[in-house]
């Protein structure tokens, strides 16, 4: 799929992403959710919102919110695929905190050409989620459909990606110190009746069963 054509400002893809993460079930955003979001004044809200909805990207519903059209909406998740894939990376591979890499990847976002994104995703593995386990769109521009279940449910040979884990603070800490933690590819190798045997970033740990069913993932599709 090709870059889209349009040129939008860095300002309107801000407001575009924001939408796309503060929607719940197709219903309008209000906007001053969407103010408070951005740090930005109500008037200031109002009028790029009108802006949006004058060049297509949304529609605004005084006293409703702002919602994104389809176009919108690519726009919005070609540019978060971009962030949280840099997430995923900054925290991963660099060992940033989530809110450092979060910073950084506010500003490579805009700036990553599609190629450099593709790369990325394949030299991550195609991760499914970003570090807060928040979904990472295909490069198709939307988003995949999910297939969460618990870790604990996932059979022998099957892959996924860590979406969360609602553990303890002293076991979550465990698990990212093997790597299992959220946007991780991993597989489970073999199970027993005391807990799984999981692959992660070319290493094993075994996980009891009593964790493994904290663990949400999302298999991945056969490719």
């Amino acid at each position: 799929m090709d870059e889209p054509i349009l040129t939008v400002s860095e300002s309107m893809e801000m407001y575009l992403v924001t939408i796309a993460r503060l929607r719940v079930e197709n219903q309008p955003v209000p906007l001053s959710q969407l103010a408070e979001m951005l740090s930005i004044s109500p008037v200031s809200v109002n009028e790029m919102c009108r802006k949006l909805h004058d060049q297509g990207f949304a529609v605004y519903q005084p006293y409703k919110g702002v919602s994104l059209t389809a176009e919108g909406q690519q726009r919005a998740y070609y540019i978060l695929r971009r962030h949280r894939l840099w997430e995923v990376f900054l925290v991963q591979k660099l060992g940033l905190s989530f809110e450092e890499a979060h910073d950084a990847a506010c500003e490579l976002e805009h700036s990553t050409p599609r190629r450099v994104a593709d790369r990325l995703e394949a030299f991550l593995e195609y991760p499914a989620a970003n570090p807060e386990g928040e979904p990472i769109p295909r490069a198709d521009g939307v988003l995949p459909p999910s297939a969460w279940i618990l870790l604990a449910e996932l059979p022998v040979g099957r892959s996924c990606h860590m979406i969360r884990c609602q553990a303890s603070q002293a076991e979550r800490d465990f698990l990212h110190e093997h790597g299992v933690r959220p946007g991780a590819a991993l597989t489970v190798l073999a199970a027993a009746d005391e807990g799984l045997l999981v692959g992660v970033g070319g290493a094993q740990i075994s996980i009891a069963h009593g964790l493994a069913e904290t663990i949400t993932v999302e298999t991945r599709q056969p490719e």
